[in-house]
Order: structure tokens, then C-alpha cells, then sequence
């Protein structure tokens, strides 16, 4: 099955493909199975995407992600070359510019039930949590 590749900037331009591929909302970019053989063989497929920090999608997955419909998060790349800084500090504390993101789709109550589960992200949420609680 044909897969498309969501990566970062760094592996774009690693690549020199920054101006033939396409660009989405979130800065990264949808690759061509056929532009990552230089990492290896397609079979080494799950190797090469923990190396670089990208994830594999179905050519709906990559529609989804070109309309802004759904901006799936990259994994911190294992090859230094690839790693980007802010990818590395985005832990679930750290992540109020994707929920922002997220927070555009009609579904309003997944920010909600994770602010309620989720006592790391207070920062926002802190001051209406305290006061219900008043």
C-alpha cells in the first residue's frame, strides 16, 4: 500500500525538497514514500520513521492533514540531525500551540475532558478550575 510521510523541516531540507513538496498549517511536510529511500529500504519503513520523527499516512490521512482537518503530531526524531528543538520540549505540559490548533475542529469537548484528566496542563485552565471550586 502506498504511504505518504508527514516530516519536519529538517528532513525536507535534508532532502532539498522544501520547494517541491507540500508545506502544511503546521510547518511540516508531506513527503513521497519514493523520497526517503535514501534513509534505506522501504521495508526498514518503521526504522526509518523513528530516525527522522515522521509517521506514515494513508492518502486520506495526508488529505486530512493538507486540508488542516487534522494536524497529527510528529515523534522526536532518534537522529540528532533531525531533532527539533520545540518537538523536544513538547511534553503534555507543553502543549497549548497544538490544542490551539486542535481547538479549531467542532469538537469543543476534547480540550475540556483533557484539562479535567490532565492536572499538567493548570496553566490555562488554571483560573477557571478555581473557580468552580469558590
Amino acid at each position: 500500500m502506498v504511504r505518504y510521510i508527514k516530516a519536519n523541516p529538517k528532513v525536507v531540507a535534508y532532502l532539498h525538497l522544501t520547494e517541491a513538496r507540500n508545506q502544511l498549517r503546521d510547518t511540516n511536510y508531506i513527503l513521497w514514500q519514493s523520497d526517503i529511500l535514501e534513509f534505506g529500504s522501504l521495508t526498514n519503513l518503521p526504522a526509518i520513521l523513528e530516525q527522522i520523527g515522521a509517521i506514515a499516512l494513508t492518502s486520506h490521512e495526508a488529505r486530512q492533514e493538507q486540508d488542516g482537518e487534522i494536524l497529527r503530531p510528529l515523534p522526536v526524531a532518534t537522529d540528532p540531525r533531525f531533532v527539533i528543538e520545540q518537538q523536544a520540549q513538547n511534553e503534555p505540559e507543553n502543549e497549548p500551540e497544538q490544542e490551539g490548533e486542535v481547538s479549531e475542529a467542532p469538537e469543543g469537548e476534547s480540550p475540556a475532558e483533557a484539562e479535567s484528566d490532565a492536572p499538567a496542563e493548570e496553566s490555562e485552565g488554571e483560573g477557571e478550575h478555581n473557580d468552580e471550586e469558590d
